[in-house]
């Protein structure tokens, strides 16, 4: 845990002094809460993940998260574990595997791109822990005009628009990722809440449907055919306070202005493991000042199978900041 830590702050004081050199650049649809995949805007958010999976494993990782935006219409994110722990030392098959010496594989990570384990119990330290940086994500987004449209009289929005992800394998410990290359084209949907009245009539829903595929692999890992949706529901609960006074530069902690509840639901289905899979994130996060949001998001992992690679629950604490 010692390591975690110190990979976590050493990666954070460098990305934090790096990060600023991004610039910004002009975007078309203005978003306060840096959750719309519509605002294509530079924007800094690491964030802080605990994950306790069905089969007793559990995941701590620091994640480097970012948006670089080339223009209004073209950007790309980036998502880099670069601390990561996963714990074995509770799992029962672990447990038998250091009193009889029997081998066998590590149950798996979850069901995520580069989520790590399925290696052999003899890969693992005695201690049932292993520390380091995971696999790199890069996802990219392209937007198109004439796939962007207005409903309700031309007040509310409707965007389509590809997106391309890659996993590469980036883990500085085998059983820390996927030692694949995974491909996932997808396409997202975008619209505003079909509601003229705050506050549903402020919310949006955005949904990003990948399909997972692996383009190279080690020849010990399994091949990957998987869908994963994410689908967020964005409801803001109260205006935040810069927009309410625009010369207003204070930092609102404690107060209720600029309160924000997102939602994001996760379906996934493995196509080689015929194997459905749920999970559910509400984030409730706080506009502190324009451009600084802070959240805190639980997760929960929906009828899955018993001693399975699904999540169970999960926490993650995260912090967004706009360039200007």
């Amino acid at each position: 845990m010692k390591r975690f830590y110190v990979m976590a702050s050493a990666s954070f004081f460098i990305f934090a002094t790096l990060a600023p050199m991004g610039g910004a650049v002009a975007q078309e649809k203005k978003d306060e809460t840096g959750t719309d995949p519509c605002d294509f805007s530079s924007k800094f958010m690491p964030y802080y993940r605990y994950t306790e999976l069905e089969n007793d494993v559990e995941v701590n990782e620091f994640v480097l998260f970012g948006m670089l935006a080339f223009n209004p219409k073209f950007a790309f994110t980036y998502e880099w574990p670069v601390a990561k722990e996963i714990d074995y030392s509770s799992v029962d098959a672990f447990k038998q595997f250091q009193q009889s010496g029997i081998g066998g594989d590590l149950p798996p990570i979850g069901n995520q791109p580069g989520g790590g384990g399925g290696l052999p119990f003899n890969d693992l330290e005695s201690d049932g822990d292993v520390v380091g940086m995971g696999d790199l994500n890069l996802r990219f987004f392209y937007q198109i005009d004439s796939l962007r449209f207005t409903f309700m009289g031309g007040e509310k929005d409707f965007s389509i628009f590809p997106v391309v992800e890659t996993t590469l394998p980036t883990a500085t410990e085998d059983i820390l990722g996927g030692e694949a290359w995974i491909l996932s084209p997808g396409i997202v949907f975008v619209f505003d809440m079909p509601f003229k009245s705050p506050p549903l009539g402020l919310g949006f829903f955005a949904s990003m449907n990948f399909y997972d595929f692996d383009a190279l692999k080690d020849s010990s890992r399994d091949h990957t055919s998987r869908y994963r949706g994410r689908w967020f529901w964005m409801q803001p609960l109260s205006m935040p306070a810069h927009l309410k006074d625009p010369e207003d530069k204070g930092w609102h902690v404690f107060d209720l202005a600029g309160l924000y509840l997102l939602t994001e639901f996760q379906p996934i289905y493995d196509f080689k493991e015929s194997d459905f899979d749920f999970w559910v994130g509400p984030e409730l996060g706080k506009i502190l000042r324009d451009g600084y949001i802070f959240y805190a998001k639980p997760g929960f992992g929906v009828d899955n199978d018993s001693n399975s690679g699904d999540r169970k629950f999960t926490f993650e604490l995260g912090f967004r900041y706009f360039f200007e």
